[in-house]
């Protein structure tokens, strides 16, 4: 890059390249306290800039400056712990504000850690490494929560295809269970309605469960419902399902 510069507050910063070849600032922080977004616009030697700013969700942790008033919650919390004698000297005070800042930030990462180790609560950018590790590539139209759809899908999906096999990857998807079973060399898969109405594209559960089929079966995956006929033949009058505890279970009925 030619130049770099950067945006905090409204105000605009010229950044110096350094012999190690990065590029730094030494600057005020802004005098209120605060989240301050910063954008990063880089120019290459043709003109071209490059923009980052947190538009792009990835960003937001490393492209916010914070601005505190020197206190933090660990740092009181280290305070508390000297005597007064000691917690009134302004160098104390500095010390644990800074080794404060520090241990928040690592609270913080602890939690981040945390959240990505697990599938369902991990950050697109942490879905994005299992799509590579697992060669899965998202579709323009899948959402965060389709991809993370596959990704649980394709995990459950190793080994042996079984009838608790097909219901873990349905399951991935809409959180229910499926009816499947063999007929005339044909794999017939039934999804049941989601459980707490949970959305899915039900495209993705096809995918996921076709590369699972041995070569000699043909796959049909359909989506299992009651018309209202079935359910006019299943409850007596609209009373009878008045008296139903929930509309849910109106909804998940599946007749026999």
């Amino acid at each position: 890059m030619k130049y770099v510069r950067i945006t905090v507050d409204g105000i605009t910063y010229n950044l110096s390249k350094t012999n190690n070849g990065e590029w730094m600032i030494s600057n005020r922080a802004p005098l209120s306290e605060g989240d301050y977004p910063v954008t990063v616009i880089a120019t290459n030697e043709f003109g071209k800039e490059i923009v980052f700013d947190t538009t792009d969700e990835s960003l937001i942790e490393v492209l916010t400056l914070l601005v505190r008033d020197g206190t933090t919650v660990s740092g009181s919390r280290m305070l508390d712990y000297y005597p007064y004698v000691i917690k009134i000297i302004e160098e104390f005070k500095a010390i644990t504000c800074v080794e404060g800042f520090e241990i928040d930030f690592l609270t913080s990462d602890i939690d981040l850690m945390v959240n990505e180790a697990y599938l369902t609560t991990m950050s697109e950018s942490r879905i994005k490494q299992w799509e590579q590790k697992l060669g899965l590539v998202a579709s323009v139209e899948d959402s965060v929560e389709d991809r993370r759809d596959k990704v649980i899908a394709t995990i459950r999906g190793a080994g042996k295809l079984n009838t608790a096999m097909i219901n873990s990857i349905v399951s991935a998807f809409t959180n229910g269970v499926a009816i499947s079973y063999i007929e005339d060399s044909t794999l017939y898969v039934k999804i049941q309605p989601p459980l707490g109405n949970k959305q899915y594209r039900f495209e993705n559960v096809e995918k996921a469960l076709k590369p699972k089929v041995p070569a000699h079966l043909d796959l049909v995956v359909t989506r299992d419902y009651a018309t209202w006929g079935e359910i006019k033949d299943n409850y007596a009058s609209w009373s009878a399902i008045a008296q139903l505890p929930n509309w849910e279970e109106l909804r998940l009925y599946v007749a026999p």
